[in-house]
C-alpha cells in the first residue's frame, strides 16, 4: 500500500512538473511521464512510412516549431527558414553546443569537430577552416585534384566498357571517388588499385554504423546500450573506432618519421591536412602548448573529416543519379547547358564557369533537398535565456534546424515529394531557403569542399556519359527511412553510355 501512494505521489509530482514546463514551450503532442512522445513518434513513423513524414505531420498538426519530448526531455524542431535563420545566425553565440549523443560523447571522448564542444571544438573548427582555405579548398588548386580524381575513375570505367558502354554500381562507383578525392586531402593518398581493400574496408564499416543511428540509439544512455543492446553498441564503437584508428595510423606514422628527421613538414606548402596540423602542433608545443593539438585530437578530427565527408557527398551523388536515371529530361536540359559553355564538350567543366549554369546549379538544389542526408537533425543546446516565436525559453533547452522537415514544407516547397529544379529557377527566393550544409555556428566546416565536388563531378560525368538504368529503375526512395541518416537505393545498377 506504501509502495503504491509513493508510486502515485512521484507520477503526480512528474505530470504537473511536465505539465508546467510544456505550458513554456511550443505546441506538440501531449507527453507521457517518463517516456514523453515516444509512442505518437513511433507510430506516426511506422504509419508515415518514416521519421521525416512523422516529423511532417507534427509540422501540419502544430506549426513550424512544435515539441516532442524524447523521453523525459523536451526538444524543440524549427522547419521554417526564417525562424531558424533568427534563432542560428542572428543568435547564434547562444547556439555553439551540440547535444552530445551519449554512445558518441562515449566513443568520441569530446574530440573532434562533430561531437564535441567547448574550447578545443571551437579552436579544432578555425583551424580546419583555416586550412582549408589555404589549402585553396573552393578555388583553382582544389579543382585540379577533384578533375585529377575525375579522370582516374573515369579512365577505369573506359578501360572496361563494350560499345561505348559500362554497367556501373553507381553507389559503390561514387563512395570510391568522394573517398579517394577525401583521402588525397586529409592524407595525402587517393584509393588505386593496391590500396582500394583499404578503402571498401571502411566503407563496409560505415554502412555498418547508418544502420545503428536510430533517433534512439542516440538517446540512450551508453549503460543501456551496454547491458540491454550489447551487440548494438559493441558494432557502433568497434566501427568508430576502427575508422578513427585507420586515419590516426598514417598520422602517427608521419609524426613519428618528422621526429626522427625523417620526415619534414613544409610549414609555408604542406601537402595535405595533416602536414598542417603537424606544423601547428610544432608551434605550439614551442609556445608552451595548447590542448587542442595533440595526436589524440587529430585522430578524431581526421575521422570526423573523413566520415562525415565521404558519407554525405558519395550519398548525395547517389541519389543525384537515381533522379537523372528516374528523369532523363533533366539530364538533356543539364547537357544542352553544358555543352553550349564548353565547346560542345572539348574541355572540362571548371568551376570558372558556375556564373553561367543556371540549370546544372537548380539541379544540385534539388537533389540536395530531395536527399538531406539526415533525417533527425544535430540537437543544440542553448547557453542562455531565449526568445523563439513568442516562446520565452530557459537555458539549457534542446533545439535544432529540422533540416529534413524543412525540406518537405510543403509551404515553402510546392508539391515537395516532386523531383523539380526548375523549382529554383522560377523562384530565386528558394535557393536561400535550402540549408543542406546547416546553419549558424555549427555548419559543416566542409562546405565549400562538397560544393565544389558535387559540382564538377556530376557536370564532368553528365559532359562524358548519358545515364540510363540497368534493368528496372532505381527507387528514388530513401532504404532506410526510420534511421537517423539517409541511406539511397543501390539494389540496382546504372548504364555509362560515352558520348
Amino acid at each position: 500500500m506504501i509502495f503504491i501512494l509513493v508510486l502515485t505521489t512521484i507520477l503526480a509530482i512528474l505530470i504537473i512538473r511536465q505539465h508546467r514546463k510544456a505550458k513554456k514551450l511550443p505546441p506538440g503532442p501531449t507527453a507521457l511521464p517518463l517516456i514523453g512522445n515516444i509512442p505518437q513518434l513511433v507510430y506516426h513513423a511506422w504509419r508515415n512510412k518514416g521519421i521525416v513524414p512523422a516529423f511532417e505531420y507534427f509540422r501540419k498538426t502544430y506549426g513550424n516549431v512544435f515539441t516532442i519530448w524524447l523521453g523525459p526531455f523536451p526538444h524543440i524542431s524549427i522547419a521554417d527558414f526564417d525562424t531558424n535563420y533568427e534563432v542560428f545566425v542572428k543568435n547564434g553565440n547562444h547556439y555553439k553546443d551540440r547535444l552530445l549523443a551519449p554512445i558518441f560523447e562515449h566513443c568520441n571522448e569530446s574530440h573532434g569537430l562533430v561531437f564535441a564542444n567547448g574550447e578545443i571544438w571551437a579552436e579544432m573548427r578555425r583551424f580546419t577552416l583555416l586550412t582549408f582555405r589555404n589549402m585553396g579548398v573552393g578555388r583553382d588548386i582544389h579543382e585540379d585534384r577533384v578533375l585529377e580524381e575525375i579522370d582516374g575513375r573515369c579512365a577505369e570505367l573506359d578501360a572496361t566498357a563494350v560499345d561505348g558502354k559500362v554497367v556501373v554500381n553507381h553507389g559503390e562507383f561514387f563512395e570510391l571517388m568522394v573517398g579517394s578525392m577525401i583521402n588525397s586531402l586529409l592524407v595525402g593518398k587517393r584509393f588505386e588499385e593496391h590500396n582500394k581493400p583499404e578503402f571498401f574496408h571502411i566503407r563496409h564499416l560505415l554502412h555498418e554504423l547508418n544502420k545503428y543511428f536510430t533517433i534512439f540509439d542516440m538517446i540512450l544512455p551508453v549503460w543501456i546500450l551496454k547491458k540491454f543492446f550489447p551487440h548494438r553498441y559493441q558494432r557502433t564503437k568497434e566501427g568508430m573506432d576502427e575508422i578513427a584508428n585507420y586515419v590516426g595510423r598514417i598520422a602517427e606514422k608521419r609524426f613519428e618519421d618528422m621526429k626522427s628527421g625523417k620526415y619534414i613538414v613544409d610549414e609555408e606548402n604542406p601537402k595535405d591536412f595533416v602536414d598542417a596540423f603537424l606544423a601547428k602542433m610544432e608551434k605550439e608545443n614551442k609556445n608552451g602548448g595548447h590542448p587542442a593539438y595533440t595526436m589524440k585530437s587529430l585522430k578524431f578530427v581526421l575521422s570526423d573529416l573523413w566520415s562525415a565527408g565521404h558519407d554525405t557527398t558519395a550519398t548525395t551523388l547517389t541519389s543525384a543519379f537515381n533522379q537523372f536515371a528516374n528523369h532523363p529530361e533533366v539530364v538533356k536540359k543539364i547537357r544542352t547547358e553544358l555543352m553550349k559553355i564548353t565547346n560542345n564538350g572539348s574541355r572540362p567543366l571548371s568551376l570558372q564557369d558556375r556564373t553561367e549554369t543556371h540549370y546544372l546549379y537548380a539541379t544540385i538544389a534539388e537533389v540536395q533537398r530531395h536527399a538531406s542526408i539526415l533525417n533527425v537533425n544535430f540537437w543544440k543546446v542553448s547557453d542562455g535565456p531565449t526568445k523563439i516565436n513568442g516562446y520565452e525559453l530557459d537555458s539549457g533547452e534542446i533545439l535544432t534546424a529540422q533540416v529534413s522537415a524543412l525540406h518537405a514544407n510543403e509551404d515553402i516547397f510546392k508539391n515537395p515529394k516532386e523531383f523539380n529544379p526548375d523549382r529554383f529557377l522560377q523562384n530565386e527566393k528558394l535557393i536561400s531557403q535550402l540549408i543542406p550544409f546547416g546553419l549558424g555556428k555549427r555548419s559543416c566546416v566542409g562546405e565549400n569542399i562538397a560544393k565544389t565536388n558535387l559540382y564538377l563531378m556530376i557536370g564532368n560525368l553528365l559532359l562524358r556519359y548519358d545515364i540510363q538504368p540497368h534493368g528496372k529503375l532505381p527507387s528514388t526512395e530513401e532504404i532506410l527511412p526510420y534511421s537517423s541518416a539517409k541511406v539511397p537505393d543501390t539494389s540496382v545498377k546504372l548504364e555509362f553510355v560515352k558520348l
